[in-house]
């Protein structure tokens, strides 16, 4: 059986329809995110295809039909922020504006027209962010356009695709709730349906700007072209998200970007094999500086961390931490893959990214949350109904509270065999992320695109989707029925009326 699933994955991945011309563009500046699309990208050069891509990340190896546009030097970084710029945002603005910049920057270069033009593409591969500013590149070039949502699929674009998100079970992305149960659940999830809604239309209004200013007048709205996006792979995977309605051509693709772990470097191989009691990895990645953390909350962290018998490695942007305890080790950087694969390590601490979810359930390794903003809080509550680690607030953490927390999970075997079980149905999938991505990539090139697999959804208008216009007519006609009984009763009333008191009459 083993070998038939290996030969299955081995197969969709080498079975290619051509070597076709990709098209690539990397709008978003972010170190978490580039792992995914990286992973996507280098899969297609595996199954054979030309990949030319528009990214920051330059890789210093030269791969065989790889070729990288450097945009480093004109794309904002989205790294390192002060800790009081991220915590408690949505992150919807954020990504919308994001995007806008970076095709704005791209735009704006006459490398990127010459790539563009150089020769004929095949496919148009972008990130699923916050704006629909790219896909005039799809248009531009005439060619089907597939998208990569590197964390989950976002609750303002669900529309875009026919795919519905029904808030009275189906959480949004940034509201700290698994599935709704209560009316306040539901209520707090479908204000931040319209919200995020509302928010994507407002910000993104300047897409169509943008394209028209670069493309032609007379280009599509950038709606419209949104739509007409061929596949999504979605760095997610039903046994952790939760099962909910998925249309077909949205792909999970979770754990993409899991490779085989390295040998960790010595002075961390050494800090790790001498704990007794294992380790613990904590690390906001490379959003948040970790030195920018309220002071407050940063003790709270140092006289917990003190107080375990585990070794803390801690990934900590700054040359020195003050009053640093004798069990951690900071470093600016780890690797964090590598040593989340060490028998070692017993807990990891983290701001909730999806990515991050997918390492610790394919490492089996328990969490800690700390979610900061965006989907991190919907991520880590999904985590802790699942059973494989606890929550606590950024806003009331102190000493007992991260105590308490991390010696519960690291004690409780229940974490370590909980998350254990959720690994088994991570790993169980007919094909491999990679094979899917490989598979399905060449099913949209080979039929020009997917639009036999989309809704009808997509071209009625809001309030024939819900649909507001027949229930109107519902309730007009049940007004209209309760009129006319009402009318009727009154006649009739007034007729028994005027009969008893003309029978009084004569009785008189």
């Amino acid at each position: 059986m083993h070998f038939m699933l290996v030969f299955l994955n081995v197969h969709f991945t080498m079975t290619v329809v051509y070597g076709a011309q990709i098209f690539a563009f990397v709008p978003i500046y972010g170190q978490s995110h580039w792992n995914v699309m990286d992973a996507v990208l280098q899969t297609l050069v595996s199954a054979g295809h030309n990949v030319t891509v528009i990214t920051p990340f330059i890789k210093q190896e030269k791969i065989e039909n790889y070729t990288q546009i450097d945009s480093s030097s004109y794309m904002r970084r989205s790294a390192s922020a002060p800790f009081e710029n991220v915590a408690g945002s949505d992150g919807t603005e954020y990504l919308i504006q994001t995007h806008l910049t970076s095709c704005e920057a791209i735009y704006k270069r006459e490398d990127f027209w010459t790539v563009l033009e150089s020769k004929k593409y095949d496919l148009f591969v972008t990130q699923l962010l916050g704006s629909g500013c790219d896909s005039y590149i799809a248009y531009k070039l005439q060619v089907p356009m597939i998208a990569v949502a590197t964390s989950s699929m976002p609750t303002w674009l669900n529309g875009h695709f026919g795919n519905p998100l029904i808030t009275s079970y189906t959480s949004t992305l940034n509201v700290a709730i698994a599935s709704p149960k209560t009316f306040w659940d539901r209520f707090l999830n479908t204000y931040d349906y319209v919200h995020s809604i509302g928010q994507s239309w407002w910000y993104d209004r300047n897409a169509t700007v943008i394209g028209r200013t670069y493309f032609g007048k007379d280009v599509p709205d950038s709606y419209e072209l949104m739509k007409k996006i061929s596949l999504i792979f979605v760095n997610s995977h039903l046994s952790f998200i939760l099962p909910r309605p998925w249309m077909p051509n949205l792909i999970e693709i979770g754990g993409i970007h899991v490779n085989d772990p390295k040998p960790l470097p010595k002075d961390i191989q050494q800090f790790i094999d001498d704990a007794p009691e294992g380790v613990i990895y904590f690390s906001f990645g490379s959003t948040v500086k970790m030195d920018s953390l309220p002071a407050k909350m940063q003790i709270s962290l140092q006289e917990a961390f003190a107080e375990l018998p585990q070794r803390i490695l801690w990934k900590y942007d700054g040359e020195v931490m003050e009053n640093q305890p004798n069990n951690v080790m900071i470093k600016k950087w780890f690797p964090q893959r590598d040593i989340m694969a060490h028998s070692k390590l017993k807990l990891f601490i983290y701001h909730g990214g999806l990515s991050g979810i997918n390492e610790a359930i394919i490492n089996q390794v328990p969490i800690l949350g700390i979610p900061l903003f965006s989907d991190q809080h919907r991520n880590i509550a999904n985590a802790v109904s699942l059973g494989m680690g606890l929550s606590l607030d950024y806003k009331t953490i102190n000493k007992k509270s991260v105590l308490a927390a991390a010696k519960e999970i690291i004690n409780n075997k229940k974490y370590k065999q909980n998350v254990q079980e959720l690994y088994q149905l991570f790993k169980d999938r007919p094909m491999s992320p990679k094979a899917l991505v490989a598979y399905w990539t060449d099913y949209v090139i080979k039929h020009n695109g997917t639009e036999h697999m989309n809704s009808a959804s997509t071209d009625m208008i809001w309030y024939q989707y819900h649909p507001l216009d027949v229930i109107l007519v519902i309730i007009l006609v049940l007004i209209s029925l309760l009129a006319i009984v009402l009318y009727i009763s009154i006649i009739i009333t007034c007729y028994i009326v005027k009969c008893v008191h003309l029978k009084q009459i004569k009785t008189e």
